[in-house]
């Protein structure tokens, strides 16, 4: 009832006026004639304006708004599509994140622990000759003297087996066991690097990171929730890195391959991985901070603010901000090849390049790099993390630490 009044409010109003005008007849008709011409002069308007709500004049350019509208609404919904494609991210143990049961947790833990080994593995990696390698050169060596003494040969001339550069040559690198064990060790694999359970105090840093509260296998308290999404997203970044290391070093060896060269350290583009290193969720504000140097093996941690970058970039109401950073030493003239193969088909973005050239090795010792020209490089990346996809997974505590407006979901109480 209260609708059919407010609908037909102004004809009600039009039709009191006309009683009025009759009332006014009845004790005088003067006013009669001005009362139509309002009566009148109203009902124009109404026609005017009800005409102008049902047919605009500029319906044309509403219509050509709506399309756009619609056209870029399912533009959007086709990116996402796509997007959900070139991630590939999928949970080591689906039923854990976003707030999984405890079982379900520990369970992750194992599949992590098993996940990052295999992705060490992958690298075909090594490490430095250790004492027990050396001593048995030292042996061989004194052997090889020892039978030379028998056949007669003299002793080689003390300071020789050296080239005009002062470089071992073949010659001299026999004669010294250190340096025979630190190429025959590196002949072994495609590059150094040092995996997470064998990294010692006084040693090296570990190459790839493993999140610490995962590291106790044996224990039956379920990691919480935010270490479960802390750690998948360490081994989804670390492995987007891994595989475009190993797909490069790959096609390095097919080269050397072709060339009739041996498959090892000195024949692959990237020689030795010093670090992977993630950032936490890059914040909305934050203070600058020191960007890493390349250079001698410490890891290189990522800027973690926006500031610190060219692209500004910080989690937002629409997607979260990840950096992380790559530090290794690799032939100068494959950077640009490897930044391709990691940025391609993801959402990484190369925000920062920095190197400086690794100093020839004389001596044979130590690290054995090859002929070819290195650096000792850091890469620093951000990756978008767009919350249609990844916020249905994130805990819930780590929707609340980092203020991120993730899906409401069911509490315990709610599945009780």
């Amino acid at each position: 009832m209260i609708d059919q009044i407010k609908r037909n409010l102004f004809w009600i109003i039009c039709f009191l006026g006309a009683g009025g005008g009759i009332a006014l007849g009845i004790t005088g008709w003067r006013g009669m004639p001005e009362v139509k011409q309002e009566m009148q002069a109203a009902a124009t308007t109404y026609k005017s304006l009800d005409g102008l709500r049902s047919n605009p004049v500029n319906q044309a350019s509403i219509d050509a708004e709506q399309a756009r509208i619609d056209q870029i609404q399912s533009d959007f919904k086709k990116v996402l599509s796509s997007a959900d494609k070139l991630y590939d991210y999928e949970p080591l143990v689906p039923n854990a994140l976003p707030d999984g049961p405890p079982l379900a947790r520990i369970e992750f833990r194992k599949k992590y622990a098993e996940a990052m080994d295999a992705l060490f593995k992958k690298l075909n990696a090594g490490s430095l000759p250790t004492a027990q390698d050396i001593n048995k050169l030292k042996e061989v060596r004194a052997n090889e003297i020892a039978a030379a003494r028998d056949k007669g040969a003299k002793r080689p001339p003390k300071g020789g087996g050296r080239s005009v550069a002062n470089v071992l040559t073949a010659d001299g690198v026999r004669q010294d066991p250190v340096a025979r064990a630190a190429i025959a060790n590196a002949l072994s694999f495609y590059l150094y690097a040092v995996h997470f359970d064998k990294a010692k105090p006084k040693e090296r840093e570990s190459s790839l990171e493993f999140l610490a509260a995962m590291r106790d296998l044996g224990t039956i308290d379920a990691p919480s929730a935010f270490d479960v999404w802390r750690a998948q997203l360490l081994y989804w970044i670390q492995r987007d890195v891994v595989n475009a290391i190993v797909e490069l070093n790959d096609e390095a060896g097919v080269e050397a391959k072709k060339a009739h060269l041996p498959r090892w350290v000195g024949t692959m583009a990237v020689k030795d991985l010093i670090s992977i290193r993630v950032s936490e969720y890059v914040p909305r504000e934050g203070d600058l901070t020191k960007l890493a140097e390349p250079g001698g093996t410490t890891a290189a941690l990522p800027p973690g603010t926006g500031e610190s970058v060219f692209t500004g970039n910080k989690s937002g109401d629409d997607y979260e901000v990840l950096q992380f950073s790559v530090k290794l030493v690799m032939d100068q003239r494959d950077i640009g090849r490897l930044v391709d193969k990691i940025t391609r088909n993801r959402f990484h973005t190369l925000v920062r390049v920095s190197y400086v050239a690794v100093p020839v090795n004389r001596e044979f010792k130590g690290k054995i790099y090859g002929s070819e020209p290195t650096v000792n490089v850091v890469l620093d990346f951000e990756t978008i993390m767009l919350g249609n996809i990844f916020r249905p997974m994130i805990p819930t505590e780590t929707c609340e630490l980092f203020e991120i407006d993730c899906p409401e979901r069911e509490t315990a109480t709610d599945k009780g």
